[in-house]
């Protein structure tokens, strides 16, 4: 692409040389200078008029339009940041030349998504998934799609993207215009209509999730929001710490940064900041800041991978849920309490995705499952990946996952920004000894007992 920009920019100057030395061949005017004399012009005038229409000035001109022309170009052509297209390149020789294993690790993935009037976003997503499935191979992945409700043409969109699934030979299910879920009406922001929405999403993700926990066989559900995000951030997140976690999110943006506030909490259980580098502890904070991944309480943030184990039926699991008793009983609050002595993660019944209970602090499905991964299945390993960026307006993709990420930008960040003193912004009531991390449950932080 960007040779291709070059090679136009040249063709364009050869034309501006060929159409100045064509001027050139006509002879000027004859003009009386008495004349000018005459009319208050004197001869430095003439001069002055002369030189700013002659060849050095046009010249001059050429080369100052020339240089920010070429420094465009170059800025566009080096916007990416090595660690943002490591896996790019893998990728593209994947789509080139597809092979049915794939070339990734050789994990099976299981990719769930759900979608509600999604036709902006369909075409780049659908398109995207499939670069993925490529590169990961077809005999390792299953896509589990549920749409509802919608009015717009994403039922269309997603029967074509099945009948392309079925070409390639993926296995797959795709629902549309499913109504096995009632709806609720929209009625105001109260608590109430609040928490049938996300009884609502909790609903239907777990619908999306019935092929896994009907079959297994899966090593990792890769969950999808209606978002535009690239193959290679996807291939980024499979590939967090090397998979060495439990759970992995993006991160989603919005006009102002950082979008999901209400799911991301830090390792210490706070709440963290639209911008960047979002963290207001320090361990958090000097991870986005070195690009590495940061430990977190819980966070969803458009696209997450989860280790699919908990999902299962006991009789389904293979052995990767721990045999230990909980180091943590759960809080009177959590639904499931009060668990039987000496449970285990590994006869813990199934992970579902569910709304707060009556006692809880008030939450959405996206915060709940990765509480629930941490309390009730000792599964402590989260993590939010800084390099897989995610937007649900392309608008808003473009500007953060292009324009903030540009080398020159982070420069300025990371070397005179350098978060100005975000992790500092620490404000503690009472007596500092007496301070402890919030474990969920009950809206404001609980000692443990």
């Amino acid at each position: 692409m960007c040779t291709l920009y070059l090679f136009w920019w040249l063709r364009f100057w050869d034309f501006l040389r060929s159409w100045h030395n064509r001027r050139q061949e006509y002879a000027p005017l004859a003009v009386d200078l008495d004349d000018f004399a005459r009319g208050g012009r004197d001869r430095a005038s003439l001069d002055i008029r002369q030189d700013l229409a002659g060849p050095k000035w046009l010249l001059g001109r050429l080369i100052a339009y020339s240089s920010l022309v070429l420094l465009g170009i170059y800025m566009l052509c080096t916007h990416e940041l090595p660690s943002d297209h490591r896996f790019k390149p893998r990728v593209q020789l994947a789509n080139r030349v597809p092979k049915r294993e794939g070339y990734g690790t050789g994990e099976k993935i299981f990719i769930a998504a759900s979608f509600y009037n999604n036709e902006l976003v369909l075409p780049y997503w659908t398109t995207e998934i499939t670069k993925l499935i490529n590169y990961l191979g077809s005999d390792n992945v299953f896509v589990s799609i549920v749409e509802s409700y919608s009015s717009d043409n994403s039922p269309a969109l997603l029967r074509k993207f099945d009948q392309k699934l079925e070409v390639m030979g993926v296995p797959h299910r795709i629902l549309t215009q499913d109504t096995s879920i009632t709806r609720p009406a929209p009625a105001g922001v109260s608590i109430s209509t609040s928490l049938a929405r996300i009884e609502f999403l909790a609903a239907v993700r777990n619908l999306v999730m019935e092929p896994l926990v009907a079959g297994g066989g899966y090593d990792r559900v890769l969950f999808s929001n209606d978002v535009f995000v690239q193959s290679e951030s996807m291939v980024e997140l499979l590939s967090t710490r090397d998979g060495d976690y439990d759970m992995a999110c993006a991160l989603d943006f919005h006009n102002r940064g950082l979008y999901d506030l209400w799911v991301l909490r830090d390792r210490l259980g706070r709440l963290t900041s639209a911008l960047w580098p979002y963290f207001l502890e320090d361990t958090g904070f000097r991870a986005v800041m070195a690009e590495e991944p940061a430990p977190v309480f819980t966070c969803w943030n458009g696209i997450v991978s989860i280790l699919a184990e908990p999902f299962l039926p006991i009789a389904l699991r293979h052995g990767r849920l721990s045999t230990s008793p909980l180091p943590r009983p759960l809080p009177p609050s959590h639904p499931a309490y009060p668990q039987w002595a000496n449970v285990t993660p590994a006869l813990t019944p199934p992970l579902v995705f569910r709304a707060s209970a009556p006692n809880e602090c008030f939450s959405s499905e996206s915060f709940n499952l990765p509480y629930d991964l941490r309390r009730q299945f000792a599964l402590e390993k989260i993590y939010v990946n800084p390099r897989v960026l995610t937007a649900y307006l392309w608008r808003y993709y473009l500007w953060f996952k292009i324009i903030t990420r540009h080398w020159a930008v982070k420069w300025f960040m990371e070397t005179v920004e350098k978060g100005d003193g975000i992790d500092l912004a620490k404000l503690v009531l009472g007596n500092p000894a007496d301070v402890w991390p919030w474990d969920g449950g009950d809206c404001q932080p609980q000692p443990f007992g």
